[in-house]
């Protein structure tokens, strides 16, 4: 999940990159896969719930974002979550890797980038 926001944090630096409707495109992926891997037992409910205070995280950000809030503004927000991500895949690396493997879809950043 690190690699979502980071990906964010680098469409920050460019005006119009970052937009509501892409950050709400990637809190749908990210909220569909944390559940396909909980159906699945890959998760526990415990990363279930603690990835899911990013996802809130980030809609707050789209939701600033809606309201006209300046992109300077967003970037130490996204930071913030950053960090609480870092945290989060040391606690609970297997659902990193997941995520990002492709497993249960792709983030829409992670197909724009390829």
């Amino acid at each position: 999940m690190l690699e979502i926001i980071n990906r964010l944090l680098a469409r920050s630096a460019f005006i119009g990159e970052l937009t509501s409707q892409l950050i709400k495109e990637e809190i749908i992926f990210i909220s569909n896969t944390l559940e396909m891997m909980r159906d699945a037992k890959e998760i526990s409910n415990d990363a279930y719930l603690e990835y899911g205070s990013i996802q809130g995280g980030l809609a707050v950000v789209s939701n600033l974002l809606e309201q006209g809030v300046s992109g300077e503004e967003i970037v130490p927000l996204l930071g913030t979550l950053c960090e609480k991500t870092k945290i989060l895949d040391n606690k609970f690396p297997e659902v990193n890797i997941t995520i990002e493997s492709g497993k249960y879809g792709y983030s829409i950043t992670s197909i724009e980038d390829k």
